[in-house]
């Protein structure tokens, strides 16, 4: 099965797995904006949560920006598309790019973002209806 991480299962698989993390993710899919956002949540751990050192941020990130190299990087083929899933689901639209872009490759999504979990799983019948693709959505526990 073919999955697409969005940044906070890719984070939480580096994090997780340490170096076997190539393991699971090398082949699999991500889309272009992963790492900036992956990059994004680490500056607020460092500098902001004051959570990890500059170096443990720039190594924890030059892991994964190695790993990313391994993976496919996708993108949606319409961005309209994406800003209507956006509206219609009430996320954002990075998040919809993640959910459009799985559907469109037949990509099972992979996310630790509970909220949007819940957010598809009620507009399910809608999001199968406007993108007339199945979704399938698991965990990065879930990932063997």
């Amino acid at each position: 099965m073919s999955m697409l991480f969005d940044a906070s299962a890719l984070l939480n698989v580096v994090r997780e797995r340490g170096g076997a993390a190539v393991d699971v993710l090398e082949g699999n899919y991500v889309i272009t904006l992963t790492v900036y956002e992956i990059g994004n949540a680490i500056w607020k751990e460092a500098a902001l949560q004051r959570r990890l050192s500059l170096d443990e941020a720039l190594t924890l990130l030059g892991a994964i920006a190695r790993i990313c190299e391994k993976m496919r990087i996708v993108a949606p083929r319409n961005p309209a598309t994406v800003l209507k899933i956006a509206s219609i689901l009430g996320i954002t639209y990075y998040d919809a790019a993640y959910v459009v872009t799985a559907a469109e490759n037949s990509l099972v999504l992979v996310t630790d973002d509970s909220e949007l979990m819940r957010r598809l799983e009620r507009g399910r019948e809608l999001l199968t209806r406007e993108l007339k693709a199945g979704l399938r959505v698991i965990t990065s526990r879930e990932v063997r």
